[in-house]
């Protein structure tokens, strides 16, 4: 079992302190795990290092959440990071077995991404092994990577882009010991919320993709004599000017996909709160 603040109450409050005494003084910041002495990132100013392990160890939070912590606040929108940093702390009880949160989690994401349906002899051998190392009996690492070099090889296989493409790489990519893996939530979330840009775009077809890449790649290879002598070459401002119309097509579509990507990212941090606050000691 995974004990959250080993029972103690005031573990939590001491660490709800810290952190907000860090976000009133602007010295709690969102991105990549980081500590320089005076602030860094919600991990970061929890044990004052990078290290997840420490984390988990001094707090009760699984090694895999703790390694999701920073990757969670940095989906978050800039005006409720904060709040998602505190309520990772303020939704969880002293005394909460935490152990069987980021299963769920994985769970939650791999039907997110169609496992269940469309990689389902995969879905089913992870969840077995999952539940094998939930019973205390840890399925021998040969078995991990045996299962993942299947998966690995199904993916090759699969149609690059195709909803089963993604479903045999979420697979795949929670395919690792959940109990002794710090990034396995963060890379399978990572996944998920870039599946996000895969949708194809009715204002700006395969044709436009294909000539516009074309005319980038032609002015990309033209400048770098230019480049490469450290001059500063403004391809998207040659793109505009060779072909208006493209360009602001292309720019409205990677508008467009960059807004389906926050959109995504923003529902990461509901996601795990809601698999972390409905854990009950």
């Amino acid at each position: 079992m995974t004990i959250a603040f080993g029972g103690d109450a005031g573990l939590k409050a001491a660490l709800l302190t810290q952190l907000k005494k860090h976000a009133d003084n602007g010295t709690l910041r969102f991105g990549a795990t980081q500590w320089d002495g005076q602030g860094g990132s919600p991990l970061g100013v929890s044990v004052e290092s990078g290290d997840s392990a420490e984390y988990a160890a001094r707090f009760g939070y699984p090694l895999a959440m703790a390694g999701l912590l920073d990757p969670m606040t940095a989906f978050a929108a800039p005006d409720r990071a904060v709040a998602h940093t505190l309520r990772w702390v303020t939704c969880v009880e002293p005394g909460t077995d935490l152990s069987q949160v980021p299963e769920r989690i994985i769970r939650h994401l791999l039907v997110a991404m169609g496992a269940d349906r469309l990689a389902t002899r995969y879905y089913h051998r992870l969840r077995a092994l999952y539940r094998a190392e939930a019973r205390n009996v840890a399925p021998q690492r040969r078995c991990w990577s045996d299962l993942r070099t299947r998966i690995e090889q199904a993916v090759d296989a699969a149609q690059p882009g195709s909803d089963t493409h993604l479903a045999l790489r979420a697979c795949a990519t929670a395919c690792w010991p959940i109990r002794t893996s710090s990034s396995i939530l963060s890379t399978l979330t990572s996944l998920w919320v870039q599946d996000a840009t895969r949708a194809p775009d009715p204002e700006f077809g395969e044709a436009d993709r294909v000539q516009a890449h074309a005319m980038l790649d032609r002015i990309f290879h033209e400048t770098q004599p230019r480049r490469d002598a450290g001059e500063a070459v403004d391809i998207p401002a040659i793109f505009r000017c060779r072909a208006p119309a493209l360009a602001a097509a292309f720019e409205a579509r990677l508008d467009r996909t960059n807004a389906r990507y926050r959109q995504r990212a923003r529902t990461v941090p509901d996601i795990v709160l809601l698999h972390l606050e409905t854990a009950y000691p």
